[in-house]
């Protein structure tokens, strides 16, 4: 005869399996989404520097054309959810010298002014 201790492990056991599974689940499930928001706060961060080193060079460039190209760059990128908050205060320090250099104090500050719309139109260009 089987003594009851053992009858009762069994059945404790048999019980608790898949709920046990069920929590190692859970935990993987967990942890790949930690890592995959981890990656992606990676994947925008670079993404942001990427764009912000090119409106740099573009402005240092010296063109019109391409002072005006890092400048909407910049601004747009000001003004985007891929910034991340913590980035936030690099971008707008180093928007701010490079800007103030290169386009004046009056650029920069329409720049600053959060309540601009662009508005895309048809210029002497075409």
């Amino acid at each position: 005869m089987i003594p009851t201790w053992i009858s009762v492990v069994g059945v404790v056991v048999t019980v608790l399996s898949p709920f046990l599974a069920l929590g190692g689940v859970a935990l993987g499930a967990y942890l790949t989404r930690k890592s995959d928001r981890e990656l992606d706060v990676w994947r925008h961060r670079e993404e942001t520097m990427r764009m912000v080193r090119w409106a740099v060079e573009q402005i240092l460039e010296g063109t019109d054309a391409g002072t005006d190209a890092g400048v909407v760059t910049l601004r747009s990128l000001m003004r985007s959810e891929l910034l991340q908050p913590e980035d936030y205060d690099l971008v707008a320090a180093l928007t701010a010298a490079v800007a103030i250099d290169r386009v004046g104090q009056a650029a920069y500050a329409e720049l600053a002014d959060e309540d601009i719309e662009v508005v895309e139109g048809e210029g002497t260009d075409g």
